[in-house]
């Protein structure tokens, strides 16, 4: 390949014709997207570099093709060892010289390797590779053409996903002070970009940061009430589509799995407490539709080349809006149209922040504490989700409103909610202040159940006080309340609700008060508005003992007295003895096992008794 150059004192300038026919000829597409070219012509100009692209905009490219015209072995620093595996991969198959170094390799391919360093066009390593002493000082005596660093907002303590062994990399610019250093990442704030310049000491970086607006996502936000089911309709809309279900925690990552293979979804899972065998196996069986269906948590994902993703269901809300905004950039790559739900709750805020407040570094912590408040309320927002996403990065939307997200495609009608404010804020009020979200529901809609009666909270003057509604609104309303800062959640191991100054406002001042009308408004009706999560583990265990006295689940008991069960939690003898359907005998027979259930279950719900 010959290349026509306008050369200045310190710069090369390729033609776009040669540096177009070469994309062709080495990776067969036809044009450059935007921003690729002049990152491009930057690092053959021997330029740092940092450029901040949504998934999906080709970064890749912008590193790749320059190695290969350049003399010399580019040295690619990567998180993952499925990313470094994928992209050299992809690479052998466009015929460009390319090799990984990282736990995975061996002794002797990895000594093959070193010996041929100079053969290849790209090299891909860990971090911690690359620090290894050794390896330092053998790539001193190789050319190096340039030096790349993707997701480098792991480099920063301000960004979501800071590695301790990133921060290192400082080390870079000082033993190779002639090589051009690009650091890559899809996720970036003005901060973020700084605090990257900065530990790498890059030289006038030339700085390129693209439009973070991915047009072909549609983004929702819904609470989460029932998990179980608002999942299952989101995969009945997306059948034998490829997606992705992040989950927060592991164990939540096996629970959500099991039950996708229960139901019949094809499913794979993927979790740091998994075997590398088996991560390994989960994701090829993602990349190849085995399982268009990958539950996960946050270590999945990162730099997956799988075009064909087609949501992303989040069973909880991220710890940052960098960290959501990260995960639903693996839908849609394509460019075709793509669904991003998340499902929060008042839980996820509480969760998040206790694991921000482990962070040892006071800065840190703290600004890990903004970024979940900062999401929160992004969840909780009522503006267009794009406006407020582009905003955070510090992109103006040429649109009030994008016509893809729920606010702006959602029906949203509002109601004058002050004296259902009012009956709430004195419900805490009366309650001292001392007890949490599920117990101030049963005392509003008039439960019977043992925490209450036995408290006398059902003689207070605001007992059943909104008994006409379910119980999804009312817990929709107190949440409502918390997010308009009228009432908090303590984050202690027992969270209860505590009223604001503002909410003063509401008691005494008739302070107007409005909420989403996403849920109707309905009287109360004889079906009890129970706890699905303990109503399946108790149908589960009565399955069990079934299957093992050989008899049908119902003569154990009815449904109607599990619902009942999960109605009004009772831990007592006596207190079972009042649910309907639950006699003597069945008190003795089953009783044991059926209040050790609701007392696990309470206490792993932190559900106050």
């Amino acid at each position: 390949m010959s290349f026509t150059s306008q050369t200045g004192d310190n710069c090369t300038q390729v033609s776009t014709q040669s540096l177009t026919d070469a994309l062709k000829q080495h990776f067969g597409h036809n044009a450059f997207r935007e921003y690729q070219e002049s990152i491009i012509q930057a690092t053959l100009n021997k330029n740092d570099v940092i450029a901040v692209l949504p998934t999906g905009s080709g970064k890749s490219v912008c590193y790749q093709l320059p190695a290969v015209l350049m003399s010399g072995t580019c040295i690619v620093i990567s998180p993952l060892i499925a990313l470094m595996t994928d992209q050299v991969r992809e690479l052998t198959q466009h015929n460009v010289a390319a090799a990984c170094l990282n736990s995975s390799v061996d002794f002797f391919d990895r000594q093959e390797i070193l010996s041929q360093l100079d053969q290849y066009s790209l090299i891909y390593m860990s971090p911690e590779t690359l620090m290894d002493p050794s390896l330092l000082n053998h790539l001193s005596r190789v050319p190096i053409s340039a030096i790349v660093i993707d997701e480098a907002h792991c480099i920063s303590h301000w960004g979501h996903s800071f590695r301790p062994e990133y921060r290192k990399l400082a080390i870079l610019k000082k033993r190779f002070p002639n090589v051009p250093i690009s650091a890559f990442t899809a996720t970036a704030t003005k901060q973020v970009v700084s605090d990257i310049a900065s530990q790498l000491t890059l030289l006038c970086p030339t700085v390129v940061i693209g439009s973070f607006d991915r047009s072909n996502l549609l983004i929702r936000f819904h609470e989460c009430i029932n998990g179980n089911d608002q999942l299952k309709e989101f995969l009945r809309a997306h059948d034998n589509q490829s997606g992705i279900i992040y989950a927060p925690t592991r164990k939540k990552v096996d629970e959500i799995y099991e039950w996708l293979i229960k139901n019949k979804w094809p499913a794979a899972r993927y979790h740091a407490g998994l075997s590398d065998t088996e991560r390994t196996a989960a994701q090829t069986a993602f990349i190849t539709d085995q399982s268009p269906i990958i539950v996960a948590t946050l270590a999945f994902g990162m730099g997956i080349n799988k075009p064909d993703v087609r949501f992303v269901f989040h069973w909880g809300m991220p710890q940052s809006l960098e960290q959501y905004y990260q995960e639903i950039g693996r839908a849609g790559r394509d460019g075709e149209p793509a669904e991003c739900l998340c499902l929060y709750s008042t839980r996820d805020k509480i969760m998040q922040k206790n694991l921000a407040k482990k962070e040892a570094d006071p800065s840190i912590c703290n600004n890990l504490l903004k970024k979940v408040d900062q999401i929160d309320a992004f969840c909780h927002g009522t503006e267009c989700r794009r406006v407020e996403l582009l905003r955070y990065f510090g992109e103006s939307y040429a649109h009030t409103t994008c016509g893809s997200c729920d606010n702006c495609t959602d029906t949203i009608e509002w109601m004058d909610g002050t004296i259902i404010a009012q009956k709430i804020t004195s419900c805490v009020y009366r309650l001292r202040q001392n007890f949490g979200v599920a117990h101030t529901i049963h005392v509003l809609l008039g439960s019977k159940n043992h925490a209450v009666v036995s408290r006398g909270h059902d003689q207070l003057s605001t007992y059943g006080l909104l008994a006409m509604y379910k119980r999804s609104d009312v817990r929709y309303f107190i949440y409502a309340l918390i997010n308009q800062g009228y009432l908090i959640v303590t984050e202690d191991q027992y969270p209860v609700l505590k009223l604001t100054q503002s909410a003063r406002d509401i008691l005494f001042n008739n302070k107007l008060v409005r909420f989403k009308k996403r849920y109707e408004t309905q009287q109360k009706e004889d079906a009890l508005t129970h706890d699905a999560e303990l109503f399946h583990v108790l149908r589960s265990e009565r399955k069990r003992l079934a299957d093992q006295m050989n008899i049908p689940p119902y003569a154990i008991c009815y449904d109607r007295a599990l619902k009942e069960i999960a109605t009004y939690y009772p831990t007592t003898r006596d207190a079972l003895l009042k649910i309907n359907g639950i006699g003597e005998v069945k008190a003795t027979t089953h009783g044991d096992w059926i209040l050790t259930m609701v007392r696990d279950h309470c206490r792993s719900k932190n559900i106050l008794l």
